[in-house]
């Protein structure tokens, strides 16, 4: 096996692969890899997973790769290596390959293929929050389908663990969680460090060597706390070396700016980098660090994990020595300077590590290997308690609507320390309006134009320079405080600034900002022909069928309950409201019930229903439960758009409704082509919420589901779903004139 993973590895990355990682491809991944700055953990991370997962041992390897950055960092050049890896052995087409990061944390393309063998790379805000069920930038609706593949045939590789806060213990427990509660595939976690890794995690541990025994002399600038910004830039200045790169990471973003601005200002050449940049200016900012040098980069915490940048001379401030160490990782990283880099430390105005501190001072003037680095004995601060199983267990529940009774809805303090919830991102584009304010037809943001921003400087804009669209009347509106959730997608008032293509996110800028373009419309798309009910809830079932097919075995039980339950979805389409919207303008509908119109590229008349906010899954709980249906069948039926599952809530002031539904209601006759009979019923609301709750608890509490389980069978109703309806999807024609009656 050696040989031959050689060679696949040889063939991604043009290196031969040092003995721990082809001893990874041999031997599956540890719980714990110790390895050097430049040791290749992010090849041990994904080749020998790919390897086995494709080659050596298909059925006992996850197929989902989930990567885990520090949340500063910036993942889009681990991705994009990653993506030339998969390139190069000609598997592009047969691994997916998904950033989950800044403006990118929106790409949901993953969900709807849980049988592919996929990599996602993200930082940890991103995919731990999703992994809770509360994901920063995920749609709530959508929320059940991310936790569900995150919790299910993934392997986890935390990059960095003592640089993830309080995320280091929430990745711990959840893992612990799974080993207890039980998955429907086999779930695991590799955490990966440059120092001693964390205790306790058990398990196997493998230590790489040191193999690149590249030097790094220590040495201390003394910068007067009154001046510093200007001293420091003054130091920097001095420190570098003609025709070599030098790098100075910062704590701070605003002191990054600063100093950035001291060195322009003194005709140094600089770069700024940092994770608040829109897409297509980072990539330049990368393209540029990468590609110059002789000049100086000042760079946030950003650059500690996912970059392969080496410098000539490094400048960071003290930093707890997890970061310290990932910073001196990028000075001589490759041994390009024989003689050794220079690795220069400063205390800022706030002070520092003292530990880290110490370990300098003793070794002030020496030069150091990564090998020294990781074996030093530097104390971490202790981490935070992650997440109880009741904690777990509280936050399954996802209301569209948040209202203070939910209580759990948040999870920013087991994601990153209390003091630094301010730094989590929000997502902000930039728009112009005549009025000063977008109107109804504003579309919303996405892509290219958002810029992920600090959630503590976007609460300190003034009151009308943002807007973000209402949840429940869809109409845009000034933000408000309780609004500024990490991952919220904003649009902020282009003329008053606070943005430069080459600085990123700038909010003392006053220069108007340039608009990236919106996101094109999409062409007219959706579905082309009158899908009868019966049609499509047999081909839902079929797609359930073929899902199952496809993935790990489940028990026979589960695996009718999903069919049955895609069989069952949509039986509350038969409403007669929801008839209604389906034929309301359209001059050509069939008889019987219907499961979805075709569309026509013209915008149809307004409509204005009678019931606004009916959830036909609503009405499929209600037929199932008062039919006596199995209570998994009847909840995974429910849940298959994300608003029906622990907890059911009226929609805005729509009572005495329930979610567009009356107490009273009645239903027509359904008889399916399968043989099943549903009679006509009277539907009963009264009451419902309590009853749905217990009914819903008592699956998720079930010892033979669990939540990890529980909600990957709702992911695989859900999938179904999408898959049977996207066999009617195609491009839409205009209506245009009649056609011309026959002749004669």
């Amino acid at each position: 096996m050696t040989a031959e993973f050689e060679t696949f590895a040889r063939t991604a990355t043009d290196f031969t692969p040092h003995a721990y990682q082809s001893a990874l491809a041999a031997e599956g991944l540890p719980t714990l890899l110790e390895a050097p700055t430049g040791a290749g953990k992010t090849v041990a991370a994904v080749l020998p997973w790919l390897y086995r997962r494709l080659v050596a041992a298909p059925g006992a390897t996850p197929r989902r790769l989930v990567l885990v950055l520090p949340r500063h960092s910036l993942a889009d050049q681990a991705a994009g290596r990653i993506g030339e890896w998969l390139e190069r052995l000609d598997l592009a087409g047969e691994v997916g390959l998904h950033l989950i990061a800044g403006a990118a944390a929106q790409e949901g393309a993953w969900r709807r293929h849980p049988e592919r063998t996929a990599v996602l790379v993200g930082t940890h805000d991103m995919l731990l929050s999703r992994a809770l069920m509360r994901g920063y930038a995920d749609a709530r609706t959508m929320a059940p389908v991310s936790y569900a593949l995150l919790h299910t045939d993934a392997q986890w590789v935390f990059d960095e663990a003592h640089l993830l806060g309080p995320g280091l213990s929430t990745g711990i427990r959840l893992q612990r969680l799974r080993d207890e509660s039980g998955t429907a595939a086999a779930t695991r976690t590799m955490w990966m460090s440059s120092v001693r890794g964390p205790a306790g995690l058990g398990g196997r541990t493998v230590r790489a060597p040191d193999t690149t025994g590249t030097l790094r002399r220590i040495g201390r600038l003394d910068v007067p706390p009154g001046r510093y910004v200007a001293a420091l830039a003054e130091a920097v200045t001095a420190a570098h070396v003609p025709g070599t790169r030098t790098v100075v990471v910062l704590n701070s973003p605003e002191r990054a700016r600063a100093v950035h601005a001291g060195l322009a200002a003194r005709g140094c050449e600089a770069l700024l980098l940092h994770p608040h940049f829109r897409a297509a200016d980072l990539h330049r900012v990368l393209a540029a660090a990468e590609g110059a040098h002789g000049l100086v980069l000042v760079a946030t915490p950003a650059l500690e994990a996912g970059l392969d940048l080496s410098s000539r001379t490094l400048v960071t401030e003290l930093a707890p020595w997890a970061s310290l160490v990932q910073r001196a990782g990028r000075c001589n990283r490759h041994g390009e300077h024989p003689d050794g880099g220079d690795l220069l430390w400063c205390t800022p105005p706030e002070g520092g590590d003292a530990g880290t501190a110490r370990w300098l001072t003793a070794h002030e003037g020496r030069a150091v290997t990564p090998g020294d680095l990781l074996a030093a004995r530097v104390d971490a601060p202790p981490v935070p308690p992650g997440p109880g199983c009741e904690d777990v267990l509280a936050l399954f529940d996802t209301p569209v609507l948040d209202t203070p009774a939910d209580g759990t809805a948040r999870v920013d303090h087991w994601i990153c320390d209390p003091s630094q919830v301010g730094s989590l991102p929000g997502l902000a584009a930039w728009r112009a309006w005549e009025g000063g304010a977008p109107g109804e037809d504003e579309p919303d943001p996405a892509g290219a134009e958002l810029c992920p921003v600090p959630l503590g400087d976007l609460r300190q804009l003034p009151a009308g320079r943002a807007w973000l669209r209402d949840t429940l009347d869809r109409t845009w509106r000034p933000v408000r405080p309780e609004d500024l959730r990490p991952g919220v997608r904003l649009l902020l008032d282009a003329r008053t600034g606070g943005y430069l293509p080459d600085r990123g996110w700038t909010p003392a800028s006053p220069a108007p900002v340039a608009c990236e373009a919106a996101a094109p419309a999409r062409p007219a798309y959706g579905c082309t022909a009158w899908i009868g009910l019966d049609q499509h809830l047999q081909e839902t079932a079929q797609e359930a069928q073929s899902l199952l097919a496809a993935l790990p075995a489940l028990p026979a039980d589960l695996r009718e309950a999903v069919v049955q339950a895609a069989r069952f979805h949509d039986l509350g389409k038969c409403h007669d409201a929801f008839q209604e919207k389906l034929r309301a303008g359209r001059t050509d509908p069939p008889d019987g019930l219907l499961a979805k119109s075709r569309n026509g590229a013209d915008p149809l008349p307004p409509h204005r229903s009678a019931r606004p906010h009916l959830r036909h899954e609503l009405v499929s709980a209600l037929l199932l439960r008062q039919g006596g249906h199995r209570p998994l069948v009847t909840y995974l039926a429910a849940a298959h758009h994300g608003h029906v599952r622990l907890t059911v809530r009226p929609w805005g002031d729509e009572a005495p409704l329930l979610l567009g539904v009356a107490d009273g209601d009645r239903t027509p006759p359904i008889r399916l082509s399968t043989g099943e009979h549903f009679p006509a019923r009277t539907l009963h609301t009264a009451g419902f919420p309590a009853a749905w709750t217990e009914l819903a608890l008592s699956l998720r509490d079930d010892p033979g589901l669990g939540p990890f389980r529980l909600a990957f069978l709702e992911t695989l109703v859900r999938v179904a779903d999408w898959r049977a309806s996207a066999r009617h999807d195609g491009p839409l024609t205009p209506a245009g004139p009649p056609a011309p009656s026959p002749a004669g």
